[in-house]
């Protein structure tokens, strides 16, 4: 009986990690951007512009569950903020423009890197010296 309980315990709490999709309406976002010293852009932004509001929200409600990716070497990071939930955009040597989903799970998404980039002032994806 106690293996039965604590097996529906332990699939509880892993239903309840999934990622939930966001209500875009009146949904507050906040970028950070740690590496604005090496990348150029703006360290802090809160999005106002509804248009703006709305498709970070949508695209991010469509992120898959991802796939593995490695991630061994970044140039660092950007942190997205819808209401309490924190999305990562990690910028990688390898795999481009990764959005964290879960443990070791990664999304691409170009139109939303190109519009965090924008929105940032951010002119380049490369941050190192060794950028070419």
């Amino acid at each position: 009986m106690n293996n039965y309980i604590s097996f529906i315990l332990i699939l509880l709490f892993l239903i309840n990690c999934q990622n939930k999709p966001i209500e875009c309406e009146g949904v507050d976002i906040q970028i950070e951007n740690p590496w604005c010293e090496f990348n150029g852009g703006i360290r802090t932004l809160n999005v106002k512009n509804k248009t703006d509001l709305a498709f970070i929200c949508k695209r991010i409600n469509q992120f898959s569950e991802g796939e593995e990716v490695r991630i061994a070497y970044s140039y660092g990071e950007i942190d997205l903020y819808l209401n309490t939930r924190k999305i990562q955009a990690i910028f990688t040597y390898k795999n481009g423009v990764v959005y964290r989903v879960g443990v070791g799970r990664y999304v691409h998404d170009e139109e939303l890197t190109n519009r965090i980039l924008k929105l940032m002032k951010i002119n380049n994806r490369c941050w190192g010296k060794d950028c070419k």
